[in-house]
């Protein structure tokens, strides 16, 4: 959960939330005041504002200005000609509204690539490397993206289990063994059963790779590694998924694509091999699809 969500959550004092629409008003010109300054500015006190941090998750004053400052920074950056939640309104013609949705994807793209840290993917891999099973857990549309990873990951030779949560998390404990891994994907981090499911593959040391959210949530406290999707997005008020699903998908495209890379040879030459066999007949009149001798496409 961002700062900004925990502040319009939270109750506050009235002093408190001097503070706090003080701090969203200047976002990164409080970079430099100290905490005497900002509670000179507020009308309030340091004691306040101590306990305004401490409220919100955090030890004190100044390590809640250093995660509030790196959050306006990305809030900030990226994402300045276009609403995520509304990237198109009801006047746009068609073009104008295939424009807009076309743009929304490409700050997305750039955003999550912005977002990962390469020693966290890194770990992920030796995780994926590592582990005799990979599995994957998530709902809704982060479930259909997490098939399609399933089926790129298959035409390698490598099966990842899909797991159902709805009604079945108990007995999925079961299935995944110490020596295996679990994906876990969810935008907000709070969805009980993946929680749930989380918090009981950690008592048994079971490998997790969250893909969600900047900002705390429930869902990182149990992960070994987290890859943030880009988060701009509102849960609820907003037309459709564009951005957290771009992101998603990329994710898991870059996930698989560090896998394929770790053999390479071998996995390409294993992917057309199953391609040929799973789609016999598949032809195209169009010469830029054609196979020629030396190897064939999916």
């Amino acid at each position: 959960m961002l700062i900004e969500q925990k502040i319009e959550r939270a109750r506050l004092s009235q002093s408190q939330q001097l503070i706090a629409d003080y701090l969203l008003e200047k976002r990164s010109n409080i970079k430099d005041m100290t905490i005497k300054e900002l509670a000179v500015a507020t009308y309030t006190s340091t004691g306040t504002i101590i306990r305004l941090a401490k409220k919100l998750g955090y030890h004190g004053y100044e390590d809640f200005k250093a995660d509030f400052l790196k959050e306006v920074y990305y809030l900030d950056t990226h994402f300045k000609n276009i609403d995520p939640n509304f990237p198109f309104v009801k006047t746009d013609n068609i073009q104008k509204i295939a424009s807009k949705v076309t743009l929304l994807a490409q700050e997305t793209l750039s955003d999550t690539l912005a977002l990962l840290e390469h020693d966290n993917l890194q770990k992920a891999l030796r995780i994926m490397q590592k582990a005799n099973q990979i599995h994957l857990a998530a709902i809704s549309y982060s479930l259909l993206l997490g098939q399609i990873f399933k089926l790129d990951m298959l035409r390698i030779g490598k099966n990842v289990n899909i797991c159902n949560t709805n009604g079945e998390e108990l007995f999925l404990p079961a299935v995944i063994k110490n020596n295996d891994c679990i994906i876990i994907i969810s935008y907000s981090g709070e969805i009980h059963n993946l929680c749930s499911l989380a918090r009981t593959l950690k008592g048994r040391s079971v490998p997790i790779i969250a893909i969600t959210s900047l900002g705390d949530n429930e869902l990182k406290k149990y992960a070994d590694v987290v890859l943030h999707i880009s988060t701009r997005e509102k849960l609820y008020s907003k037309i459709a998924g564009y951005s957290n699903e771009n992101s998603i998908k990329l994710i898991l495209d870059i996930l698989y694509s560090c896998y394929f890379n770790l053999m390479y040879d071998d996995n390409l030459a294993r992917r057309i091999a199953i391609s040929k066999q799973a789609e016999v007949g598949r032809e195209s009149t169009l010469e830029i699809m054609k196979e020629d001798n030396t190897q064939s496409g999916t």
